[in-house]
């Protein structure tokens, strides 16, 4: 589990966990919480730790405090932190649908990480581009591009050459009126392509 739903809405959804509760999830990473007609599955692309007003006095006198002493509060204290994704899929009568779910996830859904089988699964159809490209508040090029890479990395051996070679003819269909946009992406799409089969 990676936390507990804090608020959503139909296209987001936020959740808390501490920082010293195991490894943050990532960027681009790909989570799922239940909501009333099933799971919900969302892309992560925002990430706070929060601070407060105890936070600010270890800052400010950080400078003559030993390094030690500031693990051993980074890992004793219950630092907040706040996590939303983008919701771009649900699964509804045993099916996986890309687009908005019909209702959110409720206050206190547990929030965990989706496995690969479940990533190639969300993620193997490209409708869900347009979710990314039109949200006004995720920075969507990088969401796009981050979430593209690790679902080729969730592909069989061999094939994630092959999903960003199609996510990429999605793009240019998508983009074709963006050039400087389009190129930005599938340079760094294609720079993966090249190190992973290195």
């Amino acid at each position: 589990m990676l936390g507990r739903i804090l608020r959503s809405a139909s296209t987001t959804f936020t959740f808390g966990r501490t920082l010293n509760a195991g490894d943050l999830p990532a960027f681009g990473d790909l989570v799922t919480a239940d909501a009333a007609g099933g799971p919900v599955y969302g892309l992560i692309y925002e990430i706070i730790v929060e601070d407060d007003p105890f936070v600010r006095q270890v800052v400010a006198a950080s400078a003559d405090m030993p390094q030690e002493k500031i693990e051993d509060m980074r890992q004793r204290r219950q630092v907040p932190v706040e996590i939303t994704a983008l919701a771009v899929a649900f699964r509804r009568h045993d099916r996986i649908w890309q687009g908005v779910p019909p209702r959110p996830p409720g206050a206190l859904q547990r929030v965990t990480a989706c496995d690969c089988a479940t990533t190639r699964a969300v993620l193997d159809d490209f409708a869900f581009f347009r979710l990314i490209l039109n949200h006004g508040q995720a920075p969507t090029d990088e969401l796009l591009t981050a979430s593209l890479l690790n679902a080729a990395g969730c592909q069989p051996p061999g094939q994630d050459r092959a999903y960003l070679l199609d996510a990429g003819r999605e793009l240019v269909r998508l983009l074709a009126q963006e050039p400087a946009r389009l190129d930005a992406i599938l340079r760094r799409l294609a720079a993966y392509a090249e190190t992973s089969h290195e």
